[in-house]
C-alpha cells in the first residue's frame, strides 16, 4: 500500500490526474483507489480517470487528459492566442471523424468531428500550467474562425482577423500556406485585404 508522500509523488509525475491503469502499473492497488474515493483524496472525473486533491489541475489540463485526441481549436484556441475577447461557455476541441470518447456532465466540452486532413494541420503542444496540451496554432486557428465564420459569428470572425493581424508574431506565409490546404484561400486572402 502507497503511502500518501508516494502518491503524491506518482500523481505529480502525471500532472495530478491518472488513469487506473497508470496506478495500477505504479503499484497502486484498486482496493487502495477505492479506499482513496472513499477519504475523499481521490476525485473520480470520469470512470477509470483520476485527480489527487492534493493537487489543484488546470480545467483546461484536465479536458485535455478527458478527449485525449482532442485538440483545442476555434473559440478556445482564440482566446488562448488572445485573438478574442468573447469567452465560451465550452471548451472546444476537435477530434478525427470517428474518434468515440465518453464525455462527463462538467465541464461542459464541445466536440468537432474534423476529417483527418483538416484535424492533423497546425498541431502544437502548449504549456498550461506546467502541462502540455494539443492546441492549434495561430494561424490554424484563424483559418477555422473564417472557415466556419457562420458559427462563430461574423463579428468573432472579424475580431479575430483583425486582431491577428495587428500581431507582431503573426505569419501570413503560413497561414497563406493553411488556407491553401483547407481550400479556404481565396475567401481567406479577401478578408484580409479588406481589412488591411
Amino acid at each position: 500500500m502507497k503511502n500518501a508522500k508516494e502518491l503524491d509523488t506518482i500523481f505529480k509525475a502525471f500532472g495530478g490526474i491518472a488513469s487506473a491503469k497508470q496506478l495500477l502499473e505504479k503499484g497502486v492497488a484498486y482496493y487502495q483507489i477505492n479506499q482513496l474515493l472513499k477519504d475523499g483524496q481521490l476525485v473520480k472525473i470520469k470512470r477509470g480517470l483520476y485527480q489527487w486533491q492534493e493537487l489543484p489541475v488546470s480545467e483546461m489540463v484536465e479536458v485535455a487528459r478527458l478527449v485525449p485526441k482532442g485538440v483545442y481549436c476555434l473559440y478556445s484556441a482564440a482566446a488562448y492566442h488572445e485573438l478574442t475577447t468573447f469567452v465560451s461557455s465550452e471548451y472546444h476541441l476537435a477530434v478525427p471523424r470517428n474518434y468515440i470518447v465518453t464525455l462527463p456532465e462538467y465541464p461542459p466540452i464541445k466536440l468537432h468531428y474534423w476529417m483527418e486532413n483538416r484535424y492533423k494541420i497546425g498541431i502544437q503542444q502548449v504549456k498550461v500550467e506546467d502541462q502540455m496540451v494539443a492546441m492549434y496554432d495561430m494561424e490554424k486557428t484563424v483559418c477555422d474562425i473564417i472557415r466556419y465564420k457562420k458559427k462563430v459569428g461574423l463579428d468573432t470572425m472579424k475580431e479575430v482577423l483583425h486582431t491577428y493581424l495587428g500581431k507582431k508574431n503573426r505569419n501570413l506565409d503560413q497561414l497563406g500556406k493553411y488556407a491553401g490546404l483547407l481550400g479556404i484561400k481565396e475567401d481567406v486572402f479577401n478578408l484580409v485585404n479588406l481589412l488591411v
